[in-house]
């Protein structure tokens, strides 16, 4: 494993508490529950999606799935939802999202690709996993401009946010009572 990685790890274990206290601090906002919420989804995601890429972490839970791929999804969803809900009510004018309102889900479709493609290619370009060309069957002949990914990684993720924030949003309060009311 290379030293990047082995620094890309590290990181990966200290980003939750570290994004955790940065919001806490200076947002005045406590992610938990979005953390907790999103960490459900990214063990769903990362256990059903596992055929279609190699990791190449040293700590894993499933097969060759890294721990913290976990840990990057739960700060990429908490991430996501913090700035999709900054979107739509910048966008709509609204002082906080209205309960049931659909438009949400294109805030969450345009944050998602905001903060996933840079993270993404991230992960791509520094071999923290590598696709499964022959499985997922991507045109790698026409990449995106600056980030280098098949297209269809931005279709991929406006799909997820069609359901993952939605999913965080709703289960985070939740995740943060101590007791049931």
């Amino acid at each position: 494993m290379s030293d990047t990685l082995i620094l890309i790890e590290i990181f990966g274990w200290i980003e939750v508490p570290l994004v955790w206290f940065l919001f806490k601090r200076y947002a005045k906002r406590n992610v938990l529950g979005e953390m907790a919420a999103s960490c459900v989804f990214g063990i769903f995601f990362e256990v059903v999606s596992e055929p279609l890429w190699d990791y190449h972490m040293a700590v894993t839970f499933y097969r060759d799935t890294p721990v913290v791929a976990i840990t990057g999804w739960m700060v990429m969803f908490t991430l996501v939802v913090v700035m999709s809900e900054k979107l739509y009510r910048f966008a709509l004018r609204e002082e906080r999202i209205i309960p049931y309102d659909k438009r949400i889900v294109l805030s969450d479709i345009l944050a998602g690709i905001i903060v996933c493609l840079p993270l993404e290619t991230f992960g791509a370009r520094t071999g923290v996993w590598t696709y499964r060309t022959e499985l997922l069957k991507w045109n790698w002949d026409s990449l995106i401009p600056v980030f280098k990914v098949p297209y269809e990684v931005v279709w991929c993720y406006a799909l997820l946010m069609l359901i993952a924030p939605t999913f965080v949003r709703y289960w985070a309060k939740s995740f943060e009572r101590v007791s049931p009311e």
